[in-house]
C-alpha cells in the first residue's frame, strides 16, 4: 500500500490548499468497483487500533498507523451514487481520528504526527453532483485538537497544526441555493485557539400561480484564512452570506461575498470578525473584506460588516492596542454606499473606536483613517452620510506620542462632502470635530 498526498478542491479562499494528506487505497479500489465498500487498514508497531463501518456502498477508506495506542474510527454510510472517501495516517502514540461521513459527495484526509492528538471530522453531503465537501487536516505535535464539520456540499477547509495543545474549530454550513465556503486555518506555537464558522445558504421562491414575479434567494461565498504564530492568540471568524426570496429585482436579496483574514504573531493576541450580508441587487464583486493583523502581545481588534461594500484593514504593533470597527450598509435596492477603514496602531494602549452607517438611498462613501503610534492614545470616530445625493465622509487622524485624544463625528448632508484631518504630536493633546 503506497502513500501519497491528495489535493481537494481548489477554492476561492486566500489561503490555497496548503495539505491535504489521503491514503491512497490499494489497487483493487478501483472505479470499476464503484459500488462496492472498500476498506484497506495497515498497521505497525503496538495496540493500535482500527474501527471500520460503512453501509450502503460506495465507501472508501484508508487506514495506516504506525507507533503506540493510537486509534482511528471510520463511519461511511448513504454514499448513494457518488462517495464517501477518507484516508487515515497516524505516526506516534495516542493519536485519535474519528471520521463520519454520510450522504455522499465527501472527501476527507487526517495526517497526525507525534503524541494525543485528537481529530474530528464530520460531513454531510447531498446527491447533487459536484457539491463536495473536502476536508485536510495535518497535526504535528502534542495534544493539539481539531475539529470540523461540514453540511451541504461546496465546502473546503484545510487545518495545520504545529506544536502543542492548539484548538481549531471550522463549521461549514450550505444548501442547493448557497455557493461555495473555504476556509483555511495555520496554527504555529502553542495554545492558540481559532474558530471558522461561515453559513451561505438561500430560500426556494414559493411555488404558486404568481411564482413567475419571483426570484429565488441565493447564498454567496464565504472565505476565511487564520494563520496564528505563537502563544494564546485567540481568532473568531463568523459569516453569513443568507439570501431570501421575494419580487424579481426589489424584493429577493441575495448574498454577497465574505472575506476575511487574519493574522496573527505574538502571544494572547484577540481577534474577532463577523461579516454578514444580502442585498436585492448583487453586482460582481460586492463583498465584505477584512483584514487583520497582530504582531506583539494582548492586542485586541473587534470587526463588524454587514451588507457589502465594507472594505477594513486593522494593523497593531506592540502591546495591549485595541481597534474596533464596525460599518454598516442598510440593503436597499439602490444602496450603493461605501465604507472603507483603515487603523494602524504602533506602541501600547492605543485605542480606536471606528463606526460607519451609509444611507440606503445614497451614492456616498465614508472613509476613515486612524494611525496611532506611542502610548495611551485614544481616537473615536463615527461618521453616518445621509446625504440624499453624492457626497462623502472623509477623516483622518494621527497620533503621535503619548495620552493624546481625537474625536471625530461627521453626517452628511445633501450634495456636501464633509473632510476632516487632525493631526496631534506630543502629550495630551485633545481634539474634537464636529461636522453636518
Amino acid at each position: 500500500m503506497a502513500v501519497c498526498p491528495i489535493m481537494g478542491r481548489t477554492g476561492k479562499h486566500p489561503m490555497k490548499k496548503m495539505t491535504v494528506l489521503a491514503l491512497a487505497l490499494a489497487s483493487s479500489t478501483s472505479l470499476a468497483h464503484a459500488a462496492g465498500n472498500e476498506s484497506v487498514i495497515g498497521q505497525i508497531g503496538a495496540e493500535n487500533s482500527a474501527v471500520v463501518g460503512q453501509l450502503g456502498g460506495n465507501n472508501k477508506q484508508g487506514t495506516l498507523q504506525a507507533g503506540y495506542k493510537n486509534s482511528a474510527t471510520t463511519s461511511q454510510t448513504a454514499a448513494g451514487s457518488n462517495t464517501n472517501e477518507s484516508g487515515i495516517g497516524q505516526i506516534g502514540a495516542r493519536n485519535v481520528a474519528e471520521v463520519g461521513q454520510t450522504g455522499g459527495n465527501n472527501r476527507q484526509g487526517t495526517l497526525q504526527v507525534g503524541v494525543r492528538n485528537y481529530a474530528v471530522t464530520s460531513q454531510t453531503g447531498v446527491a447533487t453532483a459536484g457539491r463536495l465537501n473536502t476536508s485536510g487536516t495535518a497535526q504535528f505535535g502534542y495534544k493539539n485538537v481539531s475539529l470540523v464539520g461540514q453540511t451541504g456540499g461546496n465546502n473546503d477547509q484545510t487545518t495545520v497544526q504545529i506544536g502543542s495543545r492548539n484548538r481549531s474549530v471550522t463549521g461549514q454550513e450550505t444548501n442547493k441555493l448557497g455557493a461555495t465556503n473555504g476556509a483555511g486555518t495555520l496554527q504555529i506555537g502553542s495554545k492558540n485557539d481559532a474558530t471558522t464558522s461561515q453559513v451561505s445558504s438561500g430560500t426556494a421562491k414559493a411555488a404558486g400561480p404568481l411564482s413567475f414575479l419571483q426570484a429565488d434567494g441565493k447564498g454567496g461565498e464565504n472565505n476565511a484564512t487564520t494563520v496564528q504564530i505563537g502563544r494564546g492568540n485567540v481568532a473568531v471568524t463568523g459569516q453569513a452570506s443568507i439570501g431570501a426570496p421575494g419580487l424579481i429585482g426589489v424584493g429577493a436579496t441575495r448574498g454577497v461575498d465574505n472575506n476575511a483574514a487574519t493574522l496573527q504573531v505574538g502571544r494572547e493576541n484577540f481577534a474577532s470578525t463577523s461579516q454578514s450580508g444580502a442585498r436585492p441587487q448583487v453586482l460582481p464583486g460586492t463583498s465584505n473584506d477584512s483584514f487583520i493583523g497582530q504582531f506583539g502581545a494582548g492586542n485586541v481588534a473587534l470587526v463588524g460588516q454587514t451588507n457589502g461594500l465594507n472594505g477594513q484593514a486593522t494593523v497593531q504593533v506592540g502591546s495591549k492596542n485595541s481597534a474596533i470597527t464596525t460599518q454598516s450598509n442598510v440593503s436597499a435596492v439602490t444602496g450603493l454606499t461605501q465604507n472603507a477603514a483603515a487603523t494602524f496602531q504602533v506602541g501600547a494602549r492605543n485605542y480606536a473606536n471606528t463606526t460607519q452607517v451609509a444611507n440606503p438611498l445614497s451614492l456616498g462613501v465614508n472613509g476613515s483613517l486612524v494611525a496611532q503610534i506611542g502610548a495611551d492614545n485614544s481616537a473615536v470616530v463615527g461618521q453616518t452620510g445621509l446625504q440624499g445625493m453624492i457626497g462623502a465622509n472623509l477623516q483622518q487622524t494621527i497620533q503621535v506620542g503619548a495620552g493624546n485624544f481625537a474625536s471625530t463625528s461627521q453626517i452628511g448632508s445633501s450634495s456636501v462632502s464633509n473632510s476632516s484631518v487632525t493631526a496631534q504630536f506630543g502629550y495630551k493633546n485633545v481634539s474634537v470635530v464636529s461636522q453636518k
